[in-house]
């Protein structure tokens, strides 16, 4: 009898061994396959500071393409709820180059003139962010961050380009975010989508978005009059949305051409989205993209390749009563 208990015993430990050596085995695969596991650090929207979210991520041999799949990874976005870039559109202001003067310790990013609409913390925890993301590959040690080539103004108003783990903050806090609220003018659609009616909402304008950002944002959130009715669905996502030179280049989701609120209400959707940033004064053009490409063929014989001007003749006049 005692032997049995002993031979029990020992089979007992032999499988909770086994299964220790199994469950190792187990999590060392994706190291084994060629993953590498890369922290990326993100902001944390109820902690204010820099949160690390980590990836596995399989990264080709050259230093310079494992760099590009790291930088573009991160500028894709958190996985993680609650977390999030400096800017909703930062993807579309910042670019890598790589190496830099054939100094493979260093990267050089530029950011477009969006950059400085960011608040200064925001500014801190992007540039924070991006060099302990970036530096997590071995070989690199320094970033140099520009804005339109030249290089970045730091808190003291010093021009400062070379940011490495020594010198950037360790982990700054994001600061309330300063917000001035703006009456807009928005356009929703009537219960036949046969033309439009304005609709005006005083928003809190966020300095970590555009002005054209937001007034899209609450289109797709539709309108708070209950004799309105969207125009957008509300699975449409934004891309990106920015203006030059008058023209208000809006990025949008594939959803915005397969789903739509009701049928045959292409044309108030388009001209609800133009008719409101047109408002602005700075808009007198949109061009439509989706997905980043320009569309030709949109239900409606509308040209989405082109450029498009404010269209009046599609809201609602009293006198037409």
């Amino acid at each position: 009898m005692k032997g049995k208990t002993i031979f029990a015993v020992g089979l007992l430990a032999v499988l909770i061994v086994s299964a220790i050596v199994y469950i190792i085995a187990v999590n060392r695969v994706p190291e084994k396959e060629g993953m590498t596991a890369i922290n990326m650090y993100y902001i944390g929207d109820i902690s204010g500071t820099l949160e690390t979210e980590k990836r596995r991520m399989r990264l080709p041999e050259s230093n310079e393409e494992a760099l590009r799949t790291v930088f573009n990874d991160y500028l894709n976005g958190p996985q993680t709820t609650n977390y999030s870039l400096a800017a909703a559109d930062m993807k579309n202001f910042t670019s890598l180059t790589y190496p830099v003067d054939g100094n493979e310790n260093i990267a050089k990013i530029n950011f477009t003139q969006s950059y400085n609409a960011l608040s200064q913390s925001r500014k801190m925890l992007c540039i924070a962010g991006m060099v302990y993301t970036l530096t997590e590959l071995d070989f690199l040690r320094n970033v140099y961050f520009y804005v339109d080539n030249e290089p970045i103004v730091n808190m003291n108003n010093e021009a400062s380009e070379r940011y490495n783990r020594n010198n950037v903050a360790v982990n700054p806090s994001l600061e309330p975010e300063k917000s001035d609220r703006q009456l807009v003018v928005l356009y929703f659609t009537n219960a036949a989508h046969n033309y439009l009616i304005a609709e005006e909402r005083s928003i809190e304008i966020k300095q970590s978005q555009t002005t054209e950002y937001q007034i899209v944002e609450q289109l797709i959130q539709g309108p708070l009059d209950s004799s309105l009715v969207p125009t957008l669905s509300g699975d449409v996502k934004i891309k990106d949305i920015k203006t030059e030179e008058g023209i208000c280049y809006v990025n949008l989701s594939t959803d915005f051409l397969t789903k739509h609120v009701g049928s045959g209400n292409e044309l108030t959707a388009v001209y609800s989205i133009v008719n409101s940033l047109t408002e602005l004064d700075n808009v007198k053009k949109v061009q439509f993209l989706i997905e980043g490409e320009k569309i030709s063929d949109y239900k409606g014989g509308l040209d989405l390749g082109k450029t498009l001007e404010r269209n009046t003749s599609v809201i609602y006049r009293e006198d037409e009563e």
